[in-house]
This record gives structure tokens, C-alpha cells and sequence, in this order.
């Protein structure tokens, strides 16, 4: 039950990261905000840390260094 519990946590700080990157791109559609691949990967809890840096850094999802990870298949 608590492993439910983080899961439902996780997504939705997730939820509340994605919608903060929105709105630091604003005017920018979904499927160039975010990599082809974004949407396959369950891990909530890496895509926000992921969010959240590039948010801090300004920099794009694909430029932080733990995003190319999941693309390399480094962290699933």
C-alpha cells in the first residue's frame, strides 16, 4: 500500500512539474516541448528531477545530462 501511496505522490508532482515547464515555454506545443520518447517512460519521480533541472538551469528536457541517460538506457 505505501509503494501505491509514493507512486501517486510521485505523479503528481509530476503532474505539477509539467505544467510549471509549460509555462515556462509558453507558445510552444507539446510535441516540441517535449522528446518523441517522453511520454514512454513511467519513472515520475526521475522526470520531475529531470523537469525540475531543466527548469533551474533554462535549459531544454534533452540537455540535462539525466534525461540522456534514460535515452541511453542508463536509468529506466
Amino acid at each position: 500500500m505505501d509503494e501505491y501511496k509514493n507512486d501517486d505522490m510521485d505523479y503528481k508532482l509530476y503532474v505539477l512539474a509539467e505544467l510549471r515547464y509549460k509555462k515556462e515555454h509558453p507558445g510552444i506545443e507539446n510535441e516540441d516541448l517535449f522528446p518523441a520518447d517522453w511520454y514512454s517512460n513511467r519513472n515520475y519521480k526521475l522526470k520531475t528531477e529531470i523537469i525540475a533541472s531543466a527548469i533551474k538551469n533554462n535549459i531544454s528536457i534533452e540537455e540535462v545530462p539525466e534525461y540522456m541517460n534514460i535515452k541511453e538506457g542508463v536509468i529506466n
